[in-house]
């Protein structure tokens, strides 16, 4: 690794053996965020869905299954979540277009709009959260849904993410969606240590 590049923790990108294990554990132990996720959706029936950090895949089968959208994309920065969401979704490629990219939130694709945008249990990974939040916005139709589930940290928390770093990341996660142009519709605490945001664009 080259002097002043950061080292990514298994957390933010899985690799090798052990990436293969968080992944299946965060899949299991992400259960309840997905469920609510799919619920926030569901009324909307988005015919495309974008997802920010979609790790194995597991929201984005659910969302397929469920929501059956025309068009099913995301973003993951380890190539291993891509391959391991690629074969989970490979079904589904008859009766949607699916595009799965390796990349993170700085590499959002350009080919919005999108009614519906998640982003689980990534944010505390972005490194210019409000940039971020500003193409999100740019990228959701007229009345598309973003869905945005926090990982809640304490006040040490080694994350890139400044708005994550000080324990108070729901409120100052809440400031950064306003001033990028958004209106909370609704929260929700989902667990002891997840906190879920649902935002559409300010007319």
């Amino acid at each position: 690794m080259a002097r002043g590049e950061r080292r990514f923790s298994q957390a933010e990108r899985p690799r090798g053996r052990i990436g293969r294990v968080f992944g299946w554990l965060m899949a299991r132990l992400n259960k309840p965020a997905y469920h609510w996720t799919v619920e926030q959706l569901r009324n909307a029936r988005p015919k495309s869905y974008l997802e920010i950090g979609f790790g194995t895949g597991h929201l984005e089968k659910m969302v397929a299954k469920r929501l059956k959208p025309e068009k099913l994309a995301g973003v993951d920065p380890s190539p291993l979540m891509v391959e391991t969401a690629q074969r989970k979704l490979r079904r589904f490629r008859k009766k949607m277009a699916v595009e799965l990219l390796e990349g993170d939130d700085t590499r959002l694709p350009k080919d919005g709009p999108y009614d519906a945008i998640a982003a689980l249990h990534s944010f505390q990974f972005w490194t210019h959260p409000g940039t971020t939040l500003a193409e999100i916005r740019s990228l959701l139709a007229p009345g598309g849904k973003f869905v945005m589930v926090l990982r809640l940290h304490g006040k040490r928390a080694k994350v890139p993410n400044p708005l994550s770093q000080n324990g108070d990341e729901v409120s100052r996660a809440c400031k950064a969606l306003q001033d990028a142009g958004f209106v909370i519709q609704g929260m929700r605490g989902i667990s002891k240590s997840s906190h879920g945001i649902v935002a559409t664009p300010a007319s």
